[in-house]
């Protein structure tokens, strides 16, 4: 009687154990696809993970105009000695918010102008679990100058009637806030500073502030920065009380100036932020913004020794994997 009883009360915690374990999987999954968690903290997960989900699935939404070239971008990350990743390319004009739910990661280029509508539903797409690339000068113009946000219509109504900045929108009754999103500020495209580039120019330096951050690591702490005619970069400049995380900085070794307006000798060029919130939970990294568009990075245009491929990769690495 004895050894049946024993024998019942060790089936019963083999199945409370695999309970605990399925539960604990679970968790581990819902964590990950929330971006709570990302794959890479728990050695091994991310190969259980993405065997379960699927290969992750990358989108490239363009536009008609700005910084970027698509084809050049899915060229960058199909290159067998780097990711072989194939990415899908879409013009946004055929993106709607379903379509960007199919998509692991969307990187957004060549988009200058853009809609409130269309801003917002990146905006919403990263709000509900998705990654987001943001880059350069998209959606640096709305459609409409009664698009633009202004100071006086967020409540306070002894606020100045002026325009916060590009990045902050209205759609319809709703405060779209993209500046606060990537906690940056377009300012203009450096060729507005500078003027267009006739050959290939030293521009200053990239400085990597964490060199333990998965979208640098194993990238030099300082490269040499070139620009050619083919290229350029936003310049942007940092928000108050913004909530982002400086990845990479260029050092242009002096103030810069532009519209009669000095500016800090150094720029954000690489942050991240995480701004995503499931049932409220705020989740983990999921937004990043790069001021030059990835593909630039591997320009031919640029000699050998100035391209840095690695950069393209960490970003994928680094936002899927962690």
């Amino acid at each position: 009687m004895a050894e049946g009883t024993n024998t019942t009360d060790v089936g019963k915690l083999a199945v409370r154990v695999l309970v605990l374990i399925l539960l604990v999987f679970i968790l581990l999954y819902i964590l990950t696809w929330t971006n709570t968690l990302k794959c890479k903290s728990i050695p091994g997960w991310c190969n259980v993970y993405y065997a379960l989900k699927g290969k992750p699935k990358v989108l490239i939404a363009f536009g008609d105009e700005g910084l970027g070239d698509p084809e050049l971008l899915t060229a960058a990350m199909m290159r067998p000695a780097g990711l072989g990743v194939r990415p899908v390319a879409l013009h946004i004009d055929n993106i709607k918010p379903g379509n960007l739910k199919e998509y692991d990661l969307v990187i957004v280029e060549r988009a200058r102008k853009m809609s409130s509508e269309k801003v917002k539903m990146f905006v919403d797409y990263v709000n509900t679990g998705g990654n987001l690339i943001w880059t350069g000068d998209a959606a640096a113009e709305a459609e409409s100058s009664d698009e633009y946000l202004y100071k006086d219509e967020l409540g306070d109504e002894n606020a100045p009637h002026e325009m916060i900045n590009v990045w902050a929108r209205k759609a319809g009754n709703n405060a779209v806030l993209l500046n606060e999103l990537l906690s940056l500020e377009y300012v203009c495209n450096y060729s507005n500073i500078r003027g267009p580039s006739t050959h290939e120019t030293l521009v200053g330096s990239l400085i990597v502030l964490n060199p333990e951050n998965p979208f640098v690591y194993g990238i030099s702490p300082s490269l040499r920065f070139y620009i050619t005619p083919e290229t350029d970069f936003a310049f942007v400049k940092p928000i108050e009380r913004g909530t982002s995380t400086s990845i990479m900085v260029l050092d242009f070794g002096s103030k810069v100036t532009y519209e009669g307006k000095a500016y800090s000798k150094t720029m954000p060029f690489i942050v991240t932020n995480a701004k995503g919130n499931v049932f409220g939970l705020k989740i983990g990294e999921n937004v990043a913004y790069y001021a030059m568009p990835l593909e630039y990075f591997v320009h031919e245009a640029l000699s050998p020794e100035h391209r840095y491929a690695s950069i393209i990769d960490r970003m994928y690495i680094g936002m899927l994997y962690g």
